[in-house]
């Protein structure tokens, strides 16, 4: 009875307002978010008034009035008053990101009471003349639109960031957004050889699984399995197999969403440049059954998902023969290691290390992409222990071995110490050295020419 009270009192309230003159409403947009600072007018006066945080207004009008609704940014909506209060819907059509003719990027960012508005990302040019990562400030109009332009970039799938009076904030308006680690970033990309090959294409295109498989940790743990176009087509057809491991801050979805390992297999495999293969893409994580959100856990904090328990040194490594078995079981592979790849970036570089070598018979192609290597002189575990005797042993079956590093990125020195290791014991190896640093960029690019050298 005191809510169905209250309700009243307030209707009364409002229909006396009313008849005073006074017209209330609010003002929201199609992302269901209030909007403030628009302006609202009564049409054919000089009667005006302005949304607060809320997206609330009270104006002075009649029954019968018609009220403009603007603000830079959004349409312009006109509605007449009626009795009640007014619910008003503005759609935002102002383009955040549009990529120039001439490959600058422009940034624009609707705050008209924001007193700092700055554009974050990797799409900014260096000292050197690569682009990385950077902070710029956007400069704000009349209208109060922020916006940013930016030199003239290189043809890449870059990711941006607003921050607004210092709070981080992705753009909202725009559905194009990756997990990165336990972060959301938005994601754009400036056309062109490099970064057509990571959108989608008019090609016949591979399928990509989600696959739980058994573990001799006694649970189940899953994978992203990719298999080339044509393979649920033909039911006797065996193919290769590239294992392809992701970062510490990753999980099985890592290579698909930020690395865009999907597309890049299917145009390459389309142009021919790349032999159909199968990719799977484990979580390197034991710990981890799947990635944050897709696990038992539920919602729990990203970061617990991967640390929930605590497992031995090389625990990943010692049961990657898991991964191995099930797939020879599963898919329809060439199980031999002619026909067996291995590659991973950072951690999973390092991964990919200490597993080629305990599998010395299993992989004839191995693949660090900016890799997280020690010279595992002092083994802490089975699986480092005598390690130059198993590199030793690994390197008598003639691998193709490739590495990959940026000349900035923080593990520069780490890979260098471990190809002298490799140059004093006279192992061949092919060896990639980019610009930038530990980013993705450069371990799509990765991706693509060393998957062009499998099987072949």
């Amino acid at each position: 009875m005191k809510k169905f009270s209250f309700l009243l009192f307030a209707l009364a309230a409002c229909a006396c307002t009313q008849q005073e003159g006074n017209i209330t409403g609010n003002v929201a947009s199609q992302l269901w978010a209030p909007v403030s600072s628009a302006e609202v007018s009564v049409q054919g006066t000089n009667v005006k008034t302005k949304t607060n945080v809320a997206g609330d207004f009270t104006i002075n009008a009649k029954v019968g009035d018609t009220l403009v609704v603007s603000l830079a940014g959004y349409t312009t909506a006109k509605v007449a008053v009626g009795e009640a209060p007014l619910s008003v819907t503005l759609n935002y059509t102002l383009k955040t990101v549009v990529v120039n003719d001439d490959k600058t990027i422009t940034f624009s960012y609707s705050a008209p009471d924001a007193k700092s508005v700055q554009v974050c990302g990797n799409f900014f040019e260096l000292e050197n003349g690569t682009f990385g990562e950077g902070v710029a400030q956007m400069k704000k109009n009349s209208e109060g639109i922020w916006t940013y332009t930016t030199v003239p970039t290189k043809s890449e799938l870059y990711r941006y960031e607003f921050i607004i009076d210092g709070n981080y904030t992705v753009d909202a308006a725009s559905p194009y957004t990756i997990r990165d680690g336990e972060v959301l970033r938005n994601v754009f990309v400036v056309p062109g050889e490099v970064g057509d090959l990571t959108m989608v294409q008019d090609v016949p295109h591979g399928t990509v699984s989600k696959v739980w498989y058994p573990t001799s940790l006694g649970y189940e743990r899953r994978m992203s399995v990719y298999t080339p176009y044509g393979y649920e087509k033909n039911s006797t057809k065996k193919y290769p197999v590239l294992y392809l491991l992701h970062g510490g801050g990753g999980d099985e979805n890592e290579w698909l969403n930020l690395g865009r390992a999907a597309e890049i297999m299917d145009n390459l495999i389309a142009s021919g440049k790349t032999v159909p293969m199968i990719v799977v893409m484990p979580n390197g994580h034991p710990n981890m059954t799947a990635a944050p959100g897709e696990n038992s856990l539920g919602y729990a904090e990203a970061k617990n998902s991967r640390r929930y328990n605590t497992l031995s040194a090389n625990t990943y490594e010692a049961t990657f023969g898991d991964v191995i078995n099930f797939v020879d079981q599963t898919y329809r592979t060439m199980p031999d290691r002619a026909h067996r790849a291995i590659a991973g970036l950072s951690m999973g570089g390092g991964h990919t290390c200490v597993i080629s070598a305990n599998y010395p018979d299993k992989f004839g192609y191995v693949g660090l992409f900016s890799a997280a290597v020690g010279n595992y002189a002092n083994g802490t575990s089975e699986m480092t222990k005598d390690f130059d005797a198993k590199l030793a042993k690994l390197f008598s079956y003639n691998p193709m071995y490739w590495i990959a590093i940026g000349d900035e990125d923080f593990l520069y020195q780490a890979n260098k110490s471990f190809r002298e290791k490799l140059d004093a014991a006279g192992y061949k190896y092919q060896y990639t050295e980019s610009d930038c640093g530990h980013v993705w960029k450069n371990w799509r690019h990765y991706l693509t020419d060393y998957s062009q050298l499998l099987f072949k």
